[in-house]
């Protein structure tokens, strides 16, 4: 439910666009959460059904925080965090492969809709804004935000300023190589992170397991309802957590390589904070105790040893508060990311 408002304080919309839910937020000024709602995304509807829905969610909430239509015009701007390549000048997503989306001008379709400024953005960025403000990177300038899940992305503040690059798309760690050997990745790179990382390529390798009866594999199975076309990630974790043997080799096989990926952003950015964060960071020790381990081998000590590793304290609101904040501090922008 919303909270009574104070109309003298300015309230923004933050919202989460991911491959299997959109979350967003009702957010004040100083990232106090006056409503929140989360469905589901059907990205295979197409991307004029998912904007629809996404319009009604945020027309939802803010018809659960203000009477009428007072909520049009008191939220000051919505920003929204999308897992892709954004156009920064048009609020246009060019590439986001895991909605199935190309050139989509999600920017222009929201502000036909919503009488205030649209900024659109990665989701990395965000979770890594949000982490910044109002988590665990808080109080400090250095930061590293990590996001392990469907695919591997991250965020960078540095000298408390959030690293864009010159196309919005910095800190690209999935796309790192640490086998130019390795698997072929979509990206048309080979032995990126995310081909061991990702959630999508730990449920494939434990679908291979399956199919190739290996040890433990049917305790994997089990927890999928017996269908190997449904297993995840999160049935390799509690599988881990079980004990399973071939989930925690697994699971350690996806942390060192995240940490192999890690080691090169900690080089190159010296922060003093790095927080994990998406669905298979839930995972635990079986992914975090590899990856902290091949981080403490291979990184130099005197860059590695003082960082301190966290958890997300925001969790899956991390983007869409991100997002929120974002929308914020660019008060005078028509569109951006």
């Amino acid at each position: 439910m919303g909270e009574v408002f104070d109309n003298m304080r300015e309230v923004y919309l933050g919202i989460d666009l991911g491959a299997t839910k959109m979350l967003a937020v009702l957010m004040d000024e100083d990232g106090r959460i006056l409503a929140k709602e989360k469905r589901p995304t059907l990205p295979e509807r197409g991307p004029d059904d998912v904007i629809g829905r996404l319009i009604d969610l945020g027309q939802s909430l803010m018809n659960e925080t203000f009477p009428g239509e007072q909520g049009l015009h008191a939220v000051r701007g919505i920003g929204v965090a999308v897992a892709g390549v954004i156009e920064p000048e048009s609020g246009a997503v060019s590439l986001a492969t895991n909605l199935g989306w190309k050139n989509v001008e999600l920017g222009r379709r929201l502000m036909e809709r919503f009488p205030c400024r649209v900024l659109i953005m990665n989701d990395a960025n965000a979770a890594a804004l949000g982490e910044w403000k109002f988590g665990e990177g808080a109080g400090s300038d250095d930061m590293i935000y990590i996001s392990v899940s469907t695919g591997i992305g991250a965020g960078m503040v540095s000298g408390g300023r959030l690293i864009l690059g010159s196309t919005h798309s910095a800190a690209e760690l999935g796309h790192i190589s640490i086998d130019p050997e390795g698997p072929p990745c979509f990206c048309g790179n080979r032995g990126c992170v995310e081909m061991y990382t990702a959630g999508h390529s730990i449920a494939q390798k434990a679908r291979e397991a399956i199919h190739q009866h290996l040890p433990g594999s049917s305790d994997i199975l089990a927890l999928a309802g017996s269908d190997p076309d449904l297993v995840t990630a999160e049935h390799v974790a509690a599988a881990a957590k079980s004990g399973n043997v071939l989930a925690v080799r697994l699971l350690a096989e996806a942390g060192t390589a995240l940490g192999r990926g890690l080691v090169t952003l900690v080089h190159l950015m010296n922060p003093e904070v790095v927080v994990l964060g998406g669905s298979v960071s839930k995972s635990g020790p079986p992914l975090f105790e590899p990856m902290l381990e091949t981080v403490r081998r291979y990184g130099i000590p005197g860059l590695v040893g003082h960082v301190r590793f966290a958890e997300s304290s925001l969790g899956e609101k991390a983007a869409a508060m991100g997002a929120a904040f974002w929308c914020r501090e660019h008060q005078h922008s028509l569109t951006a990311v």
